[in-house]
């Protein structure tokens, strides 16, 4: 009874504050998403200490990452992802190869292990789209030639990005650091991506065409996603992270009529499962390092300070591969900053894998948080001044 009542307030608390943070963060021109990762600091072990950690908690938390890549995927134009210009694959290789040998380097230099350097990199890869294209739709840019190099390109962004978070994954489960675990596990990733995708994209179209003709309401929603949990319990099998096959499984569906029927009924679900992820990435930040007073602190803080810096250089150098005429190379790279969920996805699997530290991963969600919150700044600045040329 003590345990049902701890977990209730621990799911109250995580409402109520991911909700008066999120306001505070959409108010001041942000991603609510700043705003749940502030909740959970404030409300976990290291302020109030309302929310700690329950097993229960953890479990609706990464079924909460699940639902955020299922919608990741089904929000993503499957021909506008096979249509991406060689310019959008050129930033998006460059903007994960630089800020992934930055980060790398960052954390051996600053005394780290391998392993804890390759997954420094790999959070570091990630580029949030969703913070990005906010801002280009919020002064109807959608439309200019950045805005769709940038879009592509962080799409492309994502597919890398799983890839090497399905190695860097298998390497936190203890598996030896080498060229064939790599290869491998690379291969095992593109492979299950291929073929979830491409057998999905073959028997979805006859089974909701099935579905049209029935008449019980949400079965489309029903039958969407237990397919995303299907393909995510087969990513699972095969060795990689459960996200992996929900960001699949929602490819696929994008390319559905009913679509768009999915992500509306989708909606109060990932409103109830999605902030509790954020909220517990928050409370797992020890809050303390960050005081620079401590002597003990001033690595960490030092370090944070590096990545930041890495992290920002290494994406937007990535804009200066376009050579086409008349783009603003500097937008395209700023555009690709935000790391935002995915980065913080990746962050969280490092932190449960027992890769990084709570003072290292505190490090790593600071990065995160501000880059995804310089970056809309910067972007109305840079796109203002793009409108009045």
């Amino acid at each position: 009874m003590q345990e049902t009542f701890v977990f209730v307030l621990s799911l109250t608390a995580i409402f109520i504050f991911a909700k008066i943070f999120g306001e505070v963060a959409v108010r001041c021109g942000q991603s609510s998403v700043i705003g749940e990762l502030f909740a959970g600091i404030i409300i976990g072990p290291s302020v109030l200490g309302i929310v700690n950690g329950l097993p229960v908690l953890t479990e609706i938390s990464e079924l909460g990452a699940i639902i955020l890549l299922f919608e990741v995927g089904l929000s993503t134009n499957m021909k506008e992802f096979f249509k991406a210009g060689g310019w959008a694959i050129a930033v998006a290789i460059v903007g994960v190869i630089l800020p992934y040998f930055l980060g790398y380097f960052t954390f051996l230099h600053f005394g780290f292990s391998s392993s804890q350097a390759i997954f420094a990199g790999a959070v570091l890869t990630a580029t949030s789209v969703g913070i990005t294209a906010r801002v280009f739709s919020d002064l109807n840019t959608l439309e200019t030639k950045e805005a769709k190099i940038v879009l592509g390109a962080a799409v492309i962004d994502d597919v890398i990005g799983l890839a090497i978070l399905a190695v860097v994954s298998k390497l936190a489960e203890g598996s030896g650091v080498s060229f064939s675990t790599v290869a491998n596990v690379t291969l095992t990733a593109v492979v299950f991506l291929v073929t979830a995708v491409g057998l999905g994209l073959l028997i979805t179209p006859s089974i909701f065409k099935f579905i049209d003709k029935t008449k019980q309401q949400h079965l489309a929603f029903i039958v969407g996603i237990s397919f995303c949990f299907t393909i995510s319990a087969l990513s699972i099998k095969a060795g990689l992270a459960p996200i992996v096959g929900a960001f699949a499984a929602g490819l696929v569906l994008s390319n559905l009529k009913q679509s768009k029927e999915i992500k509306n009924d989708l909606k109060p679900i990932y409103a109830f499962f999605v902030p509790v992820f954020f909220v517990l990435m928050g409370t797992n930040v020890e809050i303390g390092v960050f005081n620079p007073l401590i002597a003990e602190n001033r690595h960490i803080l030092l370090l944070a300070g590096v990545l930041f810096a890495v992290a920002f250089i290494g994406k937007a150098a990535a804009g200066f591969v376009v050579f086409q005429k008349g783009i603003n190379k500097l937008l395209v790279g700023i555009s690709m900053v935000p790391r935002g969920e995915v980065g913080l996805i990746f962050a969280s699997i490092g932190l449960q894998n027992k890769v990084f530290v709570k003072e290292d991963y505190s490090a790593l969600v600071a990065v995160i948080m501000l880059t995804t919150f310089v970056t809309p700044i910067i972007l109305k600045i840079l796109l203002s001044q793009k409108q009045k040329i």
